[in-house]
């Protein structure tokens, strides 16, 4: 693709609530859903490695007995890679 100037653009969950896609120029979508591990939680430093197709609420799950949580939430049950994609915050991030 890059040899023939190809756009690639990945897509995730389409939720479409904080951003969508839009092939201006034409292009090749990357279904991204299926990239879906956690690879690692570290509860001391509070972080996490994703791949970019794990949703806000499978996080949370993995979480849940940690005392640790995400709390983004941009009103649907996005994938993170279309989150960080769009900038998606969600209300709760004003809370915490």
């Amino acid at each position: 693709c890059t040899d023939l100037r190809v756009p690639m653009i990945a897509t995730g969950a389409l939720t479409s609530l904080e951003g969508h896609l839009r092939h201006l120029r034409g292009g090749l979508a990357i279904d991204v859903t299926k990239m879906s591990n956690i690879l690692s939680v570290c509860a001391e430093d509070q972080t996490a490695r994703v791949q970019a197709g794990v949703t806000r609420m499978q996080l949370n799950e993995y979480l849940r007995d940690t005392g640790l949580f995400f709390p983004v939430d941009p009103g649907a049950d996005a994938t993170l890679g279309g989150m960080a994609a769009c900038r998606a915050s969600g209300t709760n991030a004003v809370k915490y």
